[in-house]
């Protein structure tokens, strides 16, 4: 009867308990259960086998790895995204970096006469075209973009790949400095099926593509790795000196006589073009 009452007693102190008694003693039995939990698991951990210790120890390794602050390490974001270039779009980028490169050659005559392309190699004004555009002659003129004339003179010719090399003068006629932008002429060798870009036009700049559709080698013992490149360019469409680029706005080609005797819409490689005279 005795701890009847006394239990009866201790239950009506509790009622008697003011709110921040109560959270105390809560506080307090929360503390002491804390304390209770972590005893029992660190003499559980110590009895278990040391694979299921791993095991937690892992768990608990990545849970503070998440939980760290994101000042203390740092999280890279990989985003990939596919971009979808149209083949127009190559092309006319290609022709952008090509034009400023091409030159027109003219008779001397008051009435000039079209003759044929020709690229620039060099920043000092060193240029490639067709050697049968210049005949016996040894010099030609160039119309620049603006209307003046430059003279330039044949300083070098390559039997084997029927190109002409030439020096322009550094001034026009009128007496204006010339500023030549040379081209890139390309390393790698053309490949079968490769999309090709034909720059043309007498008076206004025009293109063809097409595709590489024959590499045909040229027995040539001074210059054995160069190959005419046949396209199915139509062959109207190709003047003496014509350029062939790659999508790159690199030069992989130039018709000459040599190239036009395999094939009319065929183009000598590029090789030949790094037969330019030295400086």
């Amino acid at each position: 009867m005795m701890r009847v009452s006394e239990l009866s007693k201790t239950n009506m102190d509790i009622e008697h308990l003011s709110k921040s008694q109560i959270v105390l003693l809560t506080l307090l039995v929360s503390f002491v259960t804390s304390i209770a939990t972590g005893i029992v698991t660190v003499s559980l951990m110590e009895q278990a086998p040391p694979s299921i210790a791993q095991t937690v120890n892992r768990v608990v390794e990545r849970t503070v790895e998440k939980v760290v602050p994101g000042a203390q390490t740092a999280s890279v974001i990989t985003r990939e995204r596919t971009v979808v270039v149209k083949e127009s779009d190559v092309i006319s980028q290609a022709v952008e970096r090509v034009n400023p490169s091409i030159v027109r050659f003219y008779t001397g005559n008051a009435e000039p006469l079209f003759l044929g392309f020709g690229v620039v190699l060099d920043a000092s004004g060193v240029i490639a075209s067709d050697s049968n555009i210049f005949g016996e002659n040894a010099d030609a003129t160039i119309i620049v973009s603006d209307g003046g004339r430059v003279r330039a003179f044949v300083i070098a010719r390559d039997a084997s790949s029927g190109l002409a090399f030439l020096r322009s003068a550094t001034t026009t006629t009128e007496g204006q400095a010339v500023v030549w932008k040379p081209a890139a002429i390309a390393i790698q060798k053309p490949v079968l099926g490769q999309t090709v870009i034909a720059f043309s036009g007498k008076t206004i700049s025009r293109i063809a593509d097409g595709i590489v559709t024959a590499l045909i080698p040229r027995e040539s013992a001074d210059a054995p790795s160069l190959v005419v490149i046949d396209t199915n360019i139509p062959g109207d469409t190709t003047f003496p000196g014509t350029v062939l680029a790659n999508t790159d706005g690199q030069i992989i080609g130039m018709s000459t006589g040599i190239s036009r005797g395999s094939s009319l819409s065929g183009y000598i490689s590029s090789p030949a073009l790094d037969k330019k005279p030295a400086q």
